[in-house]
């Protein structure tokens, strides 16, 4: 007979979630307490990568309709110490900005919180030692902590809410109770310096390139030296947010490559980037350079000032910049 117990699988909702690649990236030990330790604790190194175990990153509940649904975190791991969970952290990737982030973070952590309880009522049940019915836990049973951080890729600050109150059309009389929840939002692109370079992980390759991305000098990582220590990894997550042409030749060469020799940003740069890049900024280089052009010309400015302007500024050779300059000096 069938098992009438399984979940209706066709009725749970697929994952939205973000591109695999930022997940296999964070997920291994050494990004993931890299991220944290940098972003939480200042750069101490509170989370060791040996004490970091997997937690499951969906949980399941049922609407009023009674269908199931699913939530899904992008990233979870438990904090262990001697065996025992300490701490939770999650991380959740955003490459725009959300309107309803706070009641999605919120969900996660009542779901890491939920599960907590009902692991220790079990333990406390398979001990012989539950609590009372109404008390459920015995008041010397803490919780662990669940920290929530939500990483923002965009290269435009972040318009959305960052607490619940923030969402709500909320009465001045309501407000002394309406409970608040805030996200630990952390705009990847606009991290400073002195904070980028704490990371030890890859993550500082990926921090420094959305800052330089929103700078608009990514080019200037081409003289990065720093080693990819997961490379495949790496290259996945640079797919997903630029984009470059035959790449999954690319990527198993340069995977091949690191077999031989360590791989670092100015070895794979112009396979990766130089096509890539040219195309995705192509537009706005030529609207910039036009705009350029029109106000050299009406300031009765010479070709030879404009060609000096222009590989100053856009980072052209000379020949880059008369070939512009013949094509829009009307």
């Amino acid at each position: 007979m069938p098992n009438t117990n399984k979940p209706d699988t066709s009725k749970v909702l697929p994952k939205p979630g973000p591109d695999p690649s930022e997940k296999l990236l964070e997920d291994y030990a050494d990004v993931f307490s890299d991220i944290v330790n940098v972003l939480v604790y200042q750069g101490e190194s509170v989370v060791k990568p040996e004490n970091l175990r997997d937690g499951p990153t969906a949980s399941m509940y049922k609407t009023i309709y009674g269908r199931l649904r699913q939530k899904n975190r992008d990233v979870l791991k438990f904090d262990m110490e001697h065996g025992v969970e300490v701490r939770v952290y999650g991380l959740e990737n955003q490459s725009k900005s959300s309107n309803i982030m706070p009641v999605r973070v919120m969900g996660y952590d009542f779901s890491s919180y939920d599960r907590d309880i009902l692991r220790k009522k079990a333990e406390n049940k398979a001990a012989g030692h539950e609590a009372d019915y109404a008390a459920e836990l015995w008041p010397e049973q803490k919780l662990c902590p669940v920290v929530t951080l939500v990483l923002y890729f965009g290269t435009e600050p972040w318009s959305g809410p960052t607490s619940l109150v923030d969402m709500l059309d909320l009465p001045e009389n309501l407000k002394d109770y309406v409970s608040d929840y805030h996200i630990n939002l952390v705009q990847v692109a606009f991290l400073e310096d002195e904070v980028i370079s704490k990371f030890q992980s890859d993550f500082q390759i990926v921090a420094e390139f959305f800052k330089a991305k929103r700078l608009g000098n990514v080019r200037k990582l081409k003289y990065n030296t720093r080693k990819w220590n997961h490379v495949a990894e790496l290259l996945d997550f640079f797919q997903t947010f630029v984009g470059f042409k035959h790449y999954q030749e690319i990527r198993q060469d340069i995977i091949e490559q690191s077999r031989k020799e360590d791989i670092v940003m100015d070895s794979v740069f112009y396979s990766i980037f130089d096509e890539a890049w040219d195309k995705g900024i192509e537009k706005g280089i030529e609207k910039g350079i036009s705009a350029l052009t029109e106000t050299y010309q009406e300031l009765h400015r010479t070709k030879e000032e404009l060609q000096a302007k222009l590989v100053e500024k856009f980072d052209l050779t000379d020949e880059q910049a008369k070939g512009y300059i013949q094509q829009y000096w009307a």
